[in-house]
């Protein structure tokens, strides 16, 4: 202690001895830093996996709102077109629900959401915001059926919006596909020209937009040509359909047959 006190050697002494000890308490600490960091590492793990399953439930959530969020933009869109459809075609009309779509193939019919109950009557027309449907054909007391005009055993009276020409227009069992047929080279009917109905019969309302004009074909005796005709409505493509108030003047008739498959293309 005299001589520490005199020449200030016990500092160096220990701080040489702090120095070669130093190794010595790194490798006994090392047992307690590797387990209190590993009790670290397993604790975030286990909250990063627990905030995880929040998230990705918090994903879900959020993902199924915006699927939602898209289905009443969508079903907005369509309710938006129908009124605009109503305006033009049918102020009269009013909107109902289509409930299920008749899944045989080469019958096309389709079930609403009212019957006899709200007045619905066989007879009446249907259509959406492009064009005719169908019309009524079976009512009961809360839902009635739909025969659509692409129905292999329906058919139209339409004329060609630009020329005048008058036909009947028979449905394929194809939602996209109608037959304009027995027509003759002299008939005027060109591709692309628009149909609407013709009010014969009083089936159906005059003036409601059908479908176009595609191409032609010839039956096998060369004597009559059909138009294939692309329909304008679109029943699969949404949930509502505007229902005409107007009844027919007449009864409908029986069904008429589909004409028989043709072969060759108008030359």
């Amino acid at each position: 202690m005299v001589i520490d006190s005199r020449f200030s050697i016990g500092g160096e002494i220990r701080s040489r001895s702090s120095a070669l000890a130093s190794p010595v308490w790194w490798l006994a600490s090392r047992p307690q830093a590797l387990w209190q960091g590993g009790v670290a590492a397993l604790s975030t793990n286990d909250g990063l996996r627990q905030r995880i399953k929040v998230l990705e439930k918090e994903k879900l959530k959020t993902d199924l709102a915006l699927q939602q969020m898209l289905a009443v933009q969508s079903e907005n869109a369509q309710l938006r077109k129908l009124l605009k459809g109503q305006q033009r075609l049918a102020p009269t009309a009013r909107v109902v629900e289509l409930l299920n779509i008749n899944p045989e193939t080469s019958q096309k019919r389709f079930v609403i959401s009212e019957g006899a109950r709200q007045n619905v009557r066989t007879g009446q027309v249907l259509i959406d915001a492009n064009g005719l449907i169908g019309q009524v054909a079976e009512v009961y007391p809360t839902s009635a059926v739909v025969i659509g005009i692409t129905d292999a055993d329906h058919a139209v009276p339409v004329m060609v919006a630009r020329s005048g020409f008058r036909g009947v227009l028979f449905g394929q069992g194809s939602d996209s596909r109608l037959s304009l047929a027995n027509l003759t080279p002299s008939d005027d009917v060109r591709a692309g020209d628009i149909l609407l109905t013709s009010g014969v019969g009083g089936r159906f309302p005059p003036g409601i937009p059908v479908g176009q004009v595609k191409a032609f074909r010839q039956d096998p005796a060369l004597t009559f040509i059909s138009a294939q005709v692309q329909p304008f409505a679109r029943p699969r493509y949404g949930r509502h359909l505007l229902l005409l108030d107007v009844l027919p003047v007449s009864a409908p008739p029986a069904p008429v047959a589909a004409p028989q498959a043709v072969t060759e293309n108008k030359p």
